[in-house]
C-alpha cells in the first residue's frame, strides 16, 4: 500500500507541475495578446515598472541588502529600457538587445551568489527580491517585444506570402505548436 500512495503522490506532483507550467504559458499568451492590442500603454507600463523597481531597490537597501548590488541592478533595469526606443519592435541582433540579455543573466547570478553567501534571508524574501528586482522588467520586455521583419523564421502570412508583425512570445509559441503538430518523420537506414 505505501508503494501505491508513493506512486500516486509522485503522479500528483508531476501533474501539478505540468498544470502550473501550462497555466503560466497560457497567462503569458493572454498578456502577449493584450500587449499586441495596446503597445503604447504597455510601453508606459514597463517604464513605470522600472521606476517602481527602483523604489523597491531603495527600500531593499534600507532593509540591509547590499547597496552596490542594488545600484547595479537598478542600472541594469535602465539599460533594459534602451529596448523601448523601438518598442514594440526589436532587432534580436542589436547591441542593446544582446546587452540586455547578458545583463539579465549577469544580474541573476550577481544576486544568486549574494544570497548564497548570506544565508540569513528566508527563502520567500529571496524569491520576492529575485522576482521583483531581477526578473520583472526583463520578463515584461520579453513578453511584449515584437521581432523585426527577419528575426524569426516562419512568420510569413500563408495567404499573401508576406511577413507579418507578430509578438515574439506568440511567434515562438506558434512555432512550437507547429512542430508538435507535424507527424514524425520515419528514420531511413542507408
Amino acid at each position: 500500500m505505501p508503494a501505491l500512495l508513493g506512486a500516486l503522490a509522485t503522479l500528483g506532483w508531476v501533474l501539478g507541475c505540468a498544470f502550473v507550467v501550462f497555466s503560466i504559458a497560457c497567462g503569458l499568451f493572454v498578456i502577449s495578446e493584450w500587449v499586441e492590442e495596446s503597445p503604447r500603454q504597455t510601453r508606459k507600463l514597463i517604464q513605470f515598472m522600472v521606476w517602481a523597481v527602483d523604489a523597491v531597490h531603495l527600500l531593499a537597501v534600507l532593509d540591509g541588502v547590499s547597496p552596490w548590488r542594488a545600484v547595479a541592478s537598478a542600472g541594469f533595469n535602465h539599460v533594459y529600457t534602451l529596448n523601448l526606443a523601438t518598442f514594440p519592435l526589436v532587432n534580436t541582433s542589436d547591441a542593446s538587445f544582446l546587452g540586455s540579455c547578458v545583463l539579465a543573466i549577469g544580474n541573476h547570478f550577481m544576486w544568486f551568489f549574494y544570497f548564497v553567501k548570506n544565508m540569513s534571508y528566508p527563502f520567500g524574501q529571496v524569491c520576492a527580491l529575485m522576482f521583483f528586482c531581477v526578473w520583472l522588467v526583463p520578463l515584461a520586455l520579453f513578453v511584449s517585444l515584437t521581432p523585426a521583419e527577419t528575426a524569426l523564421p516562419g512568420a510569413r502570412d500563408s495567404r499573401s506570402g508576406q511577413r507579418t508583425r507578430q509578438n515574439m512570445f506568440k511567434a515562438l509559441f506558434g512555432r512550437f505548436r507547429q512542430e508538435l503538430q507535424q507527424p514524425p518523420q520515419p528514420l531511413h537506414a542507408d
